[in-house]
């Protein structure tokens, strides 16, 4: 709870820094309104008037007894008139223009401020880019802390639990002697443990993957598409160790996801619709190859468990044809993979408020995990069953070797073809003409061998 306030303070001090930028430049250009308004008084200082413009003479007024002859006149030559008074107006007019633009004008200088852009508007992206630095950088602190305190408060409180199954548990890989008590980081968000010294186990693999909280985008992705902390244990058994057949189960999303990814699933895997018979949850999902499989999970003590803490259980899977994700389309195997045999168990760390409730789930279901281990080991199919799981085994094997014969008669051919590029190689190079035509007679003979025709020889007795 502490985590997601602190979380939620840190996206609030984001926000908040967003808003602010544009508040402060409204602030900014209104004071920039203010400063340039001195501009603007001075652009209005009035200009002098010009000696040289005109000014229309008042004409006398004419005497009475001359309208008649006026009018006259203006009827005659009235067009004319109108026309030179205009050119006459024209002309003065332009005069008087020129006579401005001639006439230098008085400079002003005004005093200008040091830097007209001096304000918080000017820097709206710095601010920006700044505040979202210093809060990606305290997320990722808080972050880091946070999955290192999960990790190492999940391996203190289960400790003893592994303690109690292998002889070295958090082995660091690095030193000459073997050490204990070692939680090796990978990622600021991915820790693992490595145990070992238990009969008829190889070795164990714990990897805790917890989600990004160092990542400020990733954190926020997570309200998108939430992640589940979850903690990863694969367990490698000796040959022998267990029967031949493979089995899934666990929550639908997690359990169709690996079926579709992992090779053993999605070639010997087929979804089993009848597992509540066996008193498994309904809510699970389950793929399997043999149906009397199911009996390794179905045991009184196991039904409790999963009934009680479903929730916490992403998956299982058991396999003894694990090889790992399945290839990418368009490549195959030249060779038969190896195959392991495996105990897979994925666990969901829910976020509860109540630690102690927290840990005695996980104490339970990493104890459910070992006692099923120790079932599985001791469990053998029936001969029918194993008749089948063989058989099936067999045709694999088979189909793979269909696919996979083109592709090994090319790539033998390519061999062939590189070895007699050596040899026509060596041979050019041979300066020596007694050992050169040595070599010359024995790549005839050799050619000429690969052109005759195979028969196979029969022996008669």
């Amino acid at each position: 709870m502490t985590g997601s306030l602190s979380r939620a303070i840190l996206l609030l001090l984001l926000v908040a820094s967003c808003a602010f930028v544009p508040f402060v430049a409204s602030v900014d250009d209104l004071e920039d309104a203010n400063e340039f308004a001195e501009f603007e008084d001075a652009d209005e200082v009035a200009l002098p008037a010009q000696p040289n413009q005109f000014v229309p003479e008042e004409i006398p007024a004419a005497p009475a007894g001359s309208e008649d002859l006026f009018e006259a006149d203006k009827n005659e030559f009235g067009d004319d008139d109108e026309h030179l008074e205009e050119e006459q107006f024209e002309s003065v007019a332009d005069k008087s223009k020129h006579d401005e633009d001639d006439k230098p004008k008085k400079l002003q200088f005004t005093n200008l401020p040091a830097h007209l852009r001096s304000n918080w508007s000017s820097y709206q992206v710095e601010v920006l880019f700044i505040a979202f630095m210093v809060i990606y950088m305290l997320n990722y602190l808080y972050g880091k802390t946070q999955n290192q305190s999960i990790a190492t408060r999940w391996f203190e409180e289960n400790r003893p639990i592994l303690e109690n199954q292998f002889a070295v548990v958090g082995d660091d890989g690095v030193s000459k002697e073997v050490e204990s008590g070692h939680l090796v980081k990978e990622t600021d968000s991915q820790y693992s443990i490595w145990c070992t010294g238990r009969e008829g186990c190889r070795g164990m693999h714990i990897q805790i993957q917890l989600k990004k909280r160092q990542d400020l985008l990733s954190y926020i992705y997570n309200f998108i598409r939430p992640r589940t902390d979850r903690v990863y244990i694969k367990l490698e058994l000796d040959k022998n160790e267990m029967d031949s057949f493979v089995l899934a189960f666990g929550q639908k999303k997690s359990t169709n996801k690996i079926a579709k990814e992992m090779a053993d699933l999605s070639i010997y895997g087929v979804e089993m619709k009848s597992h509540t018979r066996f008193g498994i949850p309904p809510e699970f999902t389950v793929f399997g190859e043999i149906a009397e499989s199911l009996a390794t999970i179905s045991q009184p003590g196991q039904l409790q468990v999963f009934k009680k803490y479903g929730d916490w259980i992403d998956y299982f899977h058991f396999s003894d044809q694990f090889t790992g994700a399945k290839l990418p389309e368009g490549e195959v195997y030249t060779d038969m993979p190896p195959t392991e045999n495996v105990i897979i168990f994925s666990m969901n760390l829910l976020e509860l408020s109540d630690l102690n409730e927290a840990a005695e789930a996980q104490g339970t279901l990493l104890n459910l995990f070992f006692y099923t281990v120790d079932i599985i080991r001791k469990y053998r199919l029936s001969k029918e069953g194993k008749r089948k799981a063989d058989k099936k085994r067999k045709e694999v094997e088979d189909n793979f070797m269909k696919v996979t014969h083109q592709q090994r008669q090319e790539e033998a051919q390519a061999r062939r073809e590189k070895k007699a590029r050596e040899r026509k190689q060596r041979l050019l190079e041979e300066e020596d003409p007694e050992k050169q035509r040595r070599l010359e007679r024995q790549e005839q003979k050799r050619e000429a061998k690969m052109r005759q025709p195979r028969m196979k020889q029969l022996k008669v007795k």
